[in-house]
């Protein structure tokens, strides 16, 4: 049975000001996923304590979530199209108060992380949802507006996400990180009842490609285990092995199987738009940028200048803010220079960022750092939004849920990849620089001394750590450790602007300057 039609018109509510609910309501969904994504982490050491959890075992807390939330994306968009977006964000924003509810009340360490879990499922439904929803309720002309007001929340989300994890971890408890879900959800499911139309719908139900579904979501998930786990297993366990066998077998045959299934979980022809297929990868490379900044640099900060969690995320909020800002103003700067060139834009703003911060190094002058970092704030905040936009003008408001899933999937899974892969390449760059560096004063270590030494690279340690007598035998081994790091992370930015040169490439020639709905 359809749902009831309480507006024939998606732009029915403009003539009560509607509008202000509804950007109420997506605002506060986005900004509840942004905040949990991004403030957990301050809650983890709480957590160790709390439950005896070793590293191995909390970092599934984050993974976990990030796990369910990537890889159930697409199913998310898919349901959102077929049975409504009203309908599908609701159960979603439920689901997401329930689990931070009871993950905030956990008894043990292993209900944390299934209620964390669960949360990824929550959010898996509601974000694609949530963007469909606004682009149908909103209307195509408002739709720019709509998308850059929930990017730029979720801006706002992770770059007030750490001050508020800690603030919450270190004056009241760690639960509150994930009870603070609870108000904004309930309020956002509240004002979506009250003020948000139900979608109209065809009696004629869709069949669910539940072997697509099953295909995606297990493939997504041997691949993220692989990720996850192959610094702890190594790659010649058969555990590895077997998980990126599944990987590549399942999804490799995901294309085969949908152009062969009468109603596909992803359209063929959808998975065959080469403008969609560089929308993806060019979300995925930009997205990459985003998290070796927050990844790197904060670890930097913390590892060689003695920066606490907070001083650290402060060295990189001026990237935050501006991503923030320009992902606010994404809506009104897509109408007024077109997505095609704002995308442009965004890639060679990224572009130059990323090589003037490979030229300087992480301990270069503070104008060109900060400059830099600028630059980049510009050029994520440009393109992340307005990836989206595209995506949508070119297959339709129809499909909006399941393009709009599709295109996060490959920031969320896509960016969990390369970053694996830039870690891989930037602790084997940085750890024969050091062997090199250490080479060339006939320095031997010791085992204890090789450990604090590799405590840096891994993130359990600082150069302050490191113990005299090595600083004594090596002349200044503090210098050589932080410019073997420095190295490393040269490298894994010049790959990154290589990336995204690629990747302006493609977009010059593959994505057209207007837009050619399929």
């Amino acid at each position: 049975m359809s749902e009831p039609a309480k507006s024939e018109v998606p732009n029915a509510l403009a003539s009560r000001g509607g509008h202000a609910f509804i950007y109420g309501a997506i605002i506060l969904g986005a900004l509840a996923i942004a905040l949990d994504f991004a403030s957990v982490d301050l809650a983890l050491p709480a957590l160790e304590n709390k439950f005896g959890l070793d590293l191995e075992s909390v970092q599934w807390v984050i993974n976990g979530y990030v796990l369910a939330f990537s890889v159930l994306m697409v199913a998310g968009g898919r349901f959102a199209d077929a049975y409504g977006r009203k309908k599908i964000f609701l159960i979603g924003m439920g689901i997401f108060a329930f689990a931070s509810l009871f993950g905030g009340a956990a008894w043990s360490g292993g209900s944390v992380i299934a209620f964390r879990v669960l949360q990824g499922i929550g959010a898996a439904l509601l974000w694609p949802a949530m963007i469909g929803m606004a682009c149908s309720a909103l209307g195509d002309s408002k739709r720019a507006l709509a998308l850059g007001l929930i990017f730029g929340s979720c801006s706002v989300g992770n770059a007030a996400g750490p001050i508020v994890g800690g603030a919450l971890t270190q004056y009241f408890s760690w639960r509150w990180v994930l009870w603070v879900n609870v108000p904004m959800a309930v309020f956002a499911m509240l004002v979506t009842l009250w003020k948000i139309p139900w979608d109209r719908t065809n009696a004629a139900r869709p069949r669910n490609d539940f072997v697509g579904m099953g295909m995606l979501t297990f493939g997504l998930v041997a691949l993220m285990l692989v990720v996850y786990q192959v610094d702890a297993w190594g790659w010649r366990d058969l555990r590895t092995i077997g998980l990126a066998v599944a990987a590549l077998g399942l999804l490799g045959a995901f294309p085969f199987f949908q152009s062969r299934t009468a109603e596909p979980l992803v359209p063929p022809d959808l998975m065959r738009n080469r403008e969609i297929q560089v929308l993806c990868l060019c979300s995925l490379v930009i997205c990459q940028l985003f998290f070796i900044v927050l990844l790197y640099y904060t670890q930097y900060a913390m590892k060689f200048l003695g920066d606490n969690p907070v001083q650290a995320g402060s060295r990189v909020v001026q990237f935050m803010l501006t991503y923030g800002v320009i992902s606010y103003f994404g809506g009104p700067l897509c109408r007024f220079v077109g997505s095609r060139r704002l995308i442009m834009i965004g890639l060679i703003s990224a572009t130059a960022a990323s090589t003037l911060l490979a030229l300087v190094g992480p301990g270069g002058g503070w104008l060109a750092f900060n400059g830099s970092l600028v630059l980049l704030g510009v050029g994520v905040g440009a393109v992340i939004p307005t990836i989206s936009v595209r995506a949508i003008e070119t297959v339709g408001t129809a499909k909006a849920s399941l393009v709009s899933g599709i295109t996060f999937m490959c920031q969320l899974a896509g960016s969990a990849v390369m970053l694996a892969v830039n870690t891989a390449i930037f602790a084997s760059v940085s750890t024969q620089s050091l062997k090199s560096l250490f080479a060339s004063q006939n320095v031997s270590l010791t085992s204890s001394q090789n450990a604090a030494v590799e405590a840096v690279f891994r993130g359990a340690g600082s150069i302050h750590e490191i113990p005299k007598s090595l600083v004594t035998e090596a002349g200044d081994a503090a210098e050589l450790v932080t410019r073997a790091y420095g190295g490393g992370l040269q490298i894994v930015l010049w790959i990154s602007a290589a990336l995204v040169a690629v990747t302006l490439a493609l977009v010059i020639k593959y994505v057209p300057k207007k837009v050619q709905i399929s």
